[in-house]
């Protein structure tokens, strides 16, 4: 079984090679030329029409877009790697609570921080966007600190693929040293994440 992951460093695909890592899959990673907008182009459109990073081809050529739903199947198609808490527990529902969190409050942020053009009218009024943008992302980031309550993954029962997206995330359009004041419990969660052996060279490719 090979999975094929269409991404580029750095990006939400990210998350679904970490995931890979930790299952112990093999999988295959396709990066795109994302200043070149590769991303935009008729080929990768065919795959993911939304042409957003990351897309997913399962080993029997199912396309999977939407990182929340690539998490998901990885995990129902490899239960035994514990990438998310068992089916039923307060756990999971907690893991499934803050990835959703990361991937509707947080996420969609982004795309207005680095694209506002894509959005507004004007040269002033995407400044104006971006702007308010940083601001709604750093709010945001707070509410998932004060949430964080395990030790220190997000759910007390250890690490779940939650961490890897909230740990992904953080590494974007966030100076170090608010980070460092603000976010101490996302940061400890981070530096955990990227201590675990399946994972280490994966986010060293990424995030350095």
């Amino acid at each position: 079984m090979t999975y094929i992951i269409h991404g580029a460093r750095g990006s939400g695909s990210s998350i679904v090679e970490l995931a890979c890592a930790e299952i112990g899959v093999d999988y295959e990673v396709r990066d795109l030329d994302v200043r070149a907008e590769q991303h935009r182009g008729d080929a990768y459109t065919a795959l993911n029409p939304q042409r957003k990073l990351p897309t997913l081809e399962l080993d029997d050529g199912e396309i999977i877009t939407e990182s929340v739903a690539i998490l998901l199947t990885l995990d129902e198609r490899h239960r035994d790697a514990g990438l998310m808490p068992p089916p039923g527990s307060k756990q999971r529902a907690q893991a499934l609570r803050w990835m959703l969190f990361m991937a509707t409050e947080l996420y969609p942020v982004v795309e207005l921080i680095d694209f506002p053009e894509r959005f507004a009218y004007s040269i002033q009024a995407n400044e104006a966007l971006r702007e308010r943008a940083k601001e709604i992302w750093h709010q945001r980031w707070l509410v998932v600190e004060k949430s964080l309550t395990g030790s220190p993954y997000c759910v007390d029962t250890g690490f779940s693929a939650t961490d890897l997206y909230i740990a992904a995330l953080s590494r974007w359009d966030m100076k170090e040293e608010w980070r460092r004041e603000h976010l101490p419990k996302v940061e400890a969660l981070t530096a955990a994440v990227r201590a675990r052996p399946a994972v280490a060279a994966v986010w060293a490719r990424h995030f350095g």
